[in-house]
Parts: C-alpha cells; structure tokens; sequence
C-alpha cells in the first residue's frame, strides 16, 4: 500500500454490488475527470457474475478514486474525490471498509492494510479541497436527513438541530439527538453559523453555546458509553468548534475547557483506535481554526490553554509512540500529527507561545527512535507529516537536540530514503516536488 499522490495504489477486494448501478455514466465519464495519459481506458461493462469479492487495484490520483483490474490495469470506475461523503471503518472486521457518496452509492472494500490506505485516502479528498469527509463506525443513516447528501441543508434545519440538541424531547434518547444532528450538519461545521442583520433574526452564537453546553451537560457515562454514540459526540463537537462561536467557546464559556479535558483523557485511555482518531481531529479542530476571517489573537488562546498541561500532551502522545512500536493504528497515528504540526510547524507555529513551542519540541524530540520509524511508513501522508516535524525540532530546537535527531536520521536510514525517494519519484504532481527541492536546499 502506498500513498494516493501520483496515481498511487493499494489492491484491495471489493465486495460484489447486488443490482446494477444507474450511475454508469458518470462513471465512465473520463474525459472530465483526468486519470493520467499513461493508463489505458475502457468503457468496461460490469455484470455480476457470482457473489464472491472482485480483486481490485484502488488507486488515487489528485482529483479521483480509481478502481482497476488488477490482471489488464483497465479502468473499472472512476469518481471525483469532491464527491466523497464518509468513510465507514468497521468495528467488527479489521480489514473491511467502505466508501459513502453523496449520490447515495456506497463501495465496499476489504484490503490488509486498511486504517494505512483509510489514512491516504483521507489526506487525498483533504487535499482535493473536500473538507465535509469523516471517519465513523457506522454507516449514515439517510433517513435521518432532511435533503440530499450532496447539498447542505437550509439554514431553518440547522437551527432546528441546534435547538433540538439543547431542548431534546422526553420520547427521544440524547444519543439519538446527537445522531440527528451529525446527519444534518457537514463535518466542516455549519453553515449558516453567523447572525443575520434584523430584528427577528437568530442569535446563532447563543444557539451554537447553548448546543455545546448540552453535549457536555448530557454526555452521559463516559466509562460505559458505546463506542458510536461517544464517536457521535466527538463528531457533534467537532462540527460546533468549527464555528467561529463555537471555537472561541473554548476560551470563553465557564468549565468548558476543563470538561473537554477530562472527556478527551476517559475517550485516550479507551485505546480504541475509532476513538482516539475522533478525539484528536476534534483537537486538531480546536487548535487549527477551520472557519473563514478568524481571529489571530483566538487561535493564540487556545492554542496556549490547549499546550499548558504537560502531562496531557504526554498523553495525547503516548497512543502515537504505542501505534508506531506496533506498526499499527495509521488514522491516530495521522491525526496526533496533525495536531502537533498545528502547534510546533510554520505557518502555524507564529500563534504558538515561544514556552509552549519549547515544551512540545522537547516532548517530541524525547521520542527518539520511534519518530523514524514513521519514515518506513507505507502511507507517504505520514512520512510528509512526519517530516515536517522533525523539520521543525531541527530548525527550531536546541544544538544538542538538533544533533541527536541528525545522527539518528543516519542510523535508522531515513536520509536514505528521502534522497531516494526525492531522486527517483517519476510524477507530475507538484506536491511530489517539494522532496526533491527540500533534498537540493
């Protein structure tokens, strides 16, 4: 398995399709969306033919989701990364996944690397500039929402939603609530999130307030919570920061960072991958603004209330050194990168506290062996990831620092493999050029 840039690939078996599917030609529309001029394609009419998985090479390309024959490399589907909704990551099989679309298509796939090629593909729809993408346990439940996966919904709904999470009628479990409203709202957060000039308009910060106060307030047991309803409540908190009101709650509204604290250190100590990956990016969201005309000054507050405990940064990072010695948990392992990138990596180290740098440098630099071995990593998102960390301890850190990391680069081979990898990389992607500049300065 290997990383999604440049037409990159993983094979995988995709579970049969029961019917035919109306959307062929969509799916065959491949003079919108490009998949390189090097690869063979077809119009290839699929018939099922008995019920067992298809072998199928899953590839990425910067704008597409490709599936091809493994035995003659023909384009089978081919669909744009703007038009993924989720990713379902299921509890009960470590190998099976699928792939929600907003047209309603869903794809099922089974590969032996599954969180890695979860991981790539993440980054990829990212990166294409599809921000609404998540990561769950379960399947969406369309019957839930009020309009097609494809459009958000109108403003009236989300204010609905938002109400209903704080005045939740007595015939209708919280969690159900939760559920209702992840299902209406994008994973981008809101957007209808400001207040409209008028005398009848909704204080939407006073309605997005209140949402939070309530997901807090009626969480319930965090020690026998299920798994997916608390998942729910990390995705429901996710979609309220992402709000400018939302995100300076974190700062302003009374106990609201010491309850998110002690939720997130229950949620770590659970060691379940689907959670710690739903916690962070939560995290990552409260450090990183994800709204538009954001506040400098905001993004530096909770930056600085986030980075003030050592002892829950050694935690956030203590399923990070675990995964890595395991070879296993890419999505956490992804997604505590992030997080660290968020504090210690420009641009976005300039709103990070020069004490609060030091201390997160020193943290991760206490690593030692185990961030190198990120660099073997299959997937190239967390290989760039870590790499731009450990820009950052060298640039940023003390000499001492500075020449343990580089005699290390040395001994655990990672100088090697980027000067190959920058050397012998045949693709157009720009991105991809980036090794190859880094490797030359």
């Amino acid at each position: 398995m290997t990383s999604w840039r440049g037409d990159s690939a993983s094979t995988v078996m995709m579970t049969p399709l029961r019917h035919l599917q109306s959307s062929k030609f969509r799916n065959t529309l491949l003079d919108t969306w490009s998949v390189g001029d090097d690869v063979i394609l077809c119009d290839h009419h699929m018939t099922i033919m008995c019920q067992e998985p298809a072998p199928r090479i899953l590839a990425l390309s910067e704008n597409c989701i490709i599936e091809r024959d493994p035995s003659t490399y023909i384009v089978v589907t081919i669909r744009p990364l703007s038009e993924v909704f989720a990713l379902i990551r299921y509890t009960n099989d470590p190998q099976r996944f699928s792939i929600e679309y907003v047209n309603g298509i869903v794809r099922k796939y089974s590969a032996t690397e599954r969180d890695a090629l979860l991981c790539s593909i993440l980054d990829g729809v990212r990166a294409s500039g599809n921000r609404d993408i998540c990561v769950k346990m379960t399947r969406t439940n369309r019957g839930q929402r009020l309009g097609p996966l494809h459009l958000p919904v109108e403003e009236e709904v989300e204010s609905q939603y938002l109400k209903y999470l704080v005045n939740t009628p007595p015939s209708v479990q919280f969690h159900e609530a939760v559920e209702k409203f992840n299902s209406n709202v994008a994973y981008s957060g809101l957007k209808h999130a400001v207040s409209s000039e008028g005398i009848f308009s909704e204080n939407k910060e006073k309605l997005i307030n209140g949402s939070l106060t309530a997901l807090l307030m009626k969480e319930g047991d965090q020690n026998s919570l299920p798994n997916d309803r608390l998942e729910e409540q990390f995705h429901a908190l996710r979609r309220l920061v992402a709000s400018k009101a939302g995100y300076e709650a974190f700062t302003s509204l009374t106990n609201f960072r010491e309850i998110v604290g002690k939720k997130v250190v229950r949620a770590l100590r659970r060691k379940d991958d689907g959670i710690s990956h739903a916690c962070v990016d939560f995290l990552c969201a409260l450090m990183q603004p994800m709204h538009d005309n954001y506040d400098l000054r905001q993004e530096q507050m909770n930056k600085s209330s986030l980075l003030s405990s050592k002892p829950f940064l050694e935690m956030v990072l203590e399923p990070l050194k675990t995964h890595v010695q395991l070879g296993t948990g890419a999505l956490v392992v992804s997604s505590i990168l992030d997080f660290f990138t968020f504090a210690v990596c420009p641009p976005y180290s300039e709103t990070t506290e020069a004490e609060k740098f030091d201390m997160v440098l020193e943290l991760i630099s206490g690593l030692g062996r185990t961030v190198f071995k990120l660099f073997q990593h299959p997937s190239l998102a967390i290989v760039e990831a870590a790499g731009l960390v450990m820009k950052a301890i060298i640039e940023e850190g003390t000499p001492e620092m500075a020449k343990k990391m580089q005699d290390l680069a040395l001994a655990e081979g990672a100088l090697p493999r980027h000067l190959h990898t920058s050397l012998f990389t045949a693709s157009s992607d720009n991105r991809l050029l980036t090794h190859r500049s880094e490797v030359n300065s």
